[in-house]
């Protein structure tokens, strides 16, 4: 997507850096997923090509299902994936990484969550610090979903747990609860806000939950006074631009037009991420190469950028 000069090309990848908003399973390795479906995915996924635009957040739902769902049926699926993800993040010198896997493994794959989580963290390559959410959606706290959710925070290798999924479907009652207990168990709290909804869900995440780590955010933009929430109450967004860019978040036609610059110019604190990088074909140095290339950021403003993700890291 980005074919930067030497120069930054050398000073993106001397920065140390953190990821701190990447889903594993959206990650899944192209090899991986040939493995799994033999001659099926020969060609490289549309999704990579610059150009590409998910007419929707329910087409990017399909094309996951189609590509990379078949992947994960087991914990050792889980290891094998993270491997090769967590490594390509070292070799863009990533030191700190919290990435997530998603509930309906535990719930419709018939996999222990907590040998998923186990499984995670012995891929991580040595010098690297690496925490695990599990991220569920706003409907899973059903049946089993709800048995597995309230058992997660007494897992003592999770680190802690995501709201993701469609932000438009409804915020359900059991949502506020099971973040205040999570709080309570020591896990860490986090909140897809503000990607495809308003700036108002965004707020109501943060007061609500109780999170202070909101993923995405970018639609705060629209409400200075959630902008000054943000600020006041210490928060910090998980910005993902290239995958804002291919998801045609409101607002965001090009890269020059994503609020990061705004946001980061009053004072907000963001940290840049890859979000799911098989399904944007995107790689953590690109959206460096973006924030440089299109939003004008300077060298010291990268290095403040990406000093964000260790002053947000998780002991």
């Amino acid at each position: 997507m980005y074919n930067p000069n030497h120069k930054l090309k050398d000073f993106v990848q001397g920065l140390p850096k953190t990821e701190t908003h990447l889903h594993l399973e959206g990650s899944c390795p192209i090899e991986l997923i040939r493995e799994a479906s033999p001659g099926q995915f020969d060609s490289d996924p549309p999704m990579w090509s610059d150009d590409f635009r998910y007419e929707s957040f329910d087409q990017f739902k399909e094309m996951y299902d189609q590509f990379c769902a078949s992947v994960f049926i087991s914990a050792e699926a889980y290891h094998k994936c993270a491997k090769i993800v967590l490594q390509k993040c070292a070799d863009q010198n990533v030191k700190y990484v919290e990435t997530s896997f998603h509930v309906g493994a535990v719930i419709g794959g018939n996999i222990d969550g907590e040998e998923i989580v186990d499984a995670v963290l012995s891929a991580a390559p040595e010098g690297m610090d690496v925490r695990v959410f599990m991220g569920m959606c706003h409907n899973d706290y059903t049946g089993l979903g709800e048995k597995i959710i309230d058992e997660c925070i007494h897992w003592d290798k999770l680190t802690g747990i995501d709201l993701h999924g469609p932000e438009y479907w409804p915020l359900e009652p059991w949502t506020e609860k099971v973040w205040k207990s999570a709080k309570n168990a020591g896990k860490f709290l986090k909140a897809h806000a503000g990607e495809f909804m308003p700036a108002s869900f965004v707020s109501r995440c943060i007061e609500e939950l109780g999170v202070r780590r909101i993923q995405h955010g970018v639609r705060c933009i629209e409400d200075p006074n959630v902008v000054e929430l943000i600020k006041d109450l210490d928060v910090t967004l998980d910005i993902c631009p290239i995958s804002n860019l291919k998801l045609q978040v409101e607002g965001i036609t090009k890269m020059s037009e994503h609020p990061v610059r705004e946001l980061f110019d009053a004072g907000v604190r963001c940290t840049i991420n890859s979000d799911d990088p098989f399904m944007f074909g995107n790689s953590l140095s690109e959206e460096y190469y973006a924030l440089a290339t299109d939003l004008n950021f300077t060298d010291n403003e990268l290095k403040k950028i990406a000093q964000n993700g260790f002053d947000i890291a998780i002991n």
